[in-house]
């Protein structure tokens, strides 16, 4: 059974807070400057317009530019850190590196570095350093909080099941009941009985099939791979809010050696080990 917890939310404390500020306040802790980047991207809502967030690498050569349609709430300051988290990654590479090297090592080392970021907006100390949330608003929602993100977690891995094993078996062969499969797949992971009767191509109203390929995976392993970042950090600089020392550790062991290695000997390389699930075990679903 999954815990209980009643629904929290900090849309109330971040109504009238700039998500730029606190961005900018998060970077400038860990000592990397990202109001260049700021500059040059494309961050409000405006008509006609694309909904999602993006980072883009324009030159690997500094141009690095994302796109949001940021709003004062609190999903809209986990989107803009994890989007520049793609960007300063993208931006501090070695430029001595040849051009084909001047790219993070792998799509899943990325996002594992925009997780990582993203994530600091549910930790207490980024809540009450850089959020100032009041001690007595953080010690009643926090502990709910973290509750709801240990299932978002959980069933976010269920779903990525779904999306690798339905993209694997589509690619083999396209020419199956892909209608079928789906639905033989959101049972099976996810445990949602299909709607009786129906036979359509719910699989193609995911954005990321036609448009990310091969993708979804990656998000899985960047959990992983942020959760032993994290645990790296902590060790190594006592965290990551506020700590100059922890951005010098990613630019020198992460950001600055772009794609020279791997993904799994450049994690090596960094923490000491390859690629484990233990430290997102510890994280988010250990009691």
């Amino acid at each position: 059974a999954w815990p209980q917890f009643g629904e929290a939310s900090l849309d109330d404390h971040f109504a009238h807070q700039d998500p730029q500020e606190l961005a900018c306040r998060t970077y400038d802790g860990i000592g990397i400057e990202v109001r260049d980047i700021l500059a040059r991207s494309d961050l409000y809502e405006r008509a006609g317009k694309n909904q999602h967030a993006f980072c883009t690498d324009i030159d690997r050569a500094g141009d690095t530019r994302i796109l949001c349609n940021l709003k004062n709430d609190l999903r809209w300051n986990t989107t803009i850190l994890h989007e520049l988290g793609h960007a300063v990654y993208n931006q501090l590479i070695d430029p001595a590196l040849p051009y084909l090297l001047r790219t993070p090592a792998h799509s899943l080392s990325t996002e594992a570095i925009a997780l990582l970021m993203g994530r600091l907006t549910l930790k207490e100390d980024w809540l009450g350093l850089i959020g100032r949330l009041p001690d007595a608003v953080l010690a009643e929602r926090l502990p709910r909080l973290r509750a709801q993100e240990r299932n978002r977690q959980i069933l976010f891995a269920r779903w990525v099941f779904v999306m690798s094993h339905f993209e694997r078996a589509m690619y083999a062969d396209p020419e199956q009941d892909l209608n079928a499969l789906w639905w033989n797949l959101v049972e099976r992971f996810q445990r949602l009985a299909r709607p009786e009767g129906r036979d359509e191509p719910d699989w193609a109203a995911k954005y990321h099939i036609a448009n990310a390929p091969a993708m979804y995976h990656n998000y899985l392993l960047g959990e992983l791979n942020a959760s032993q970042l994290t645990h790296r950090l902590i060790a190594d600089c006592g965290g990551l809010v506020d700590r100059p020392e922890a951005g010098q550790w990613l630019t020198a062991n992460v950001f600055r050696r772009g794609a020279e290695a791997d993904w799994n000997e450049s994690l090596r390389r960094a923490t000491g080990e390859p690629l484990t699930a233990q430290y997102f075990v510890d994280e988010f679903v250990s009691p």
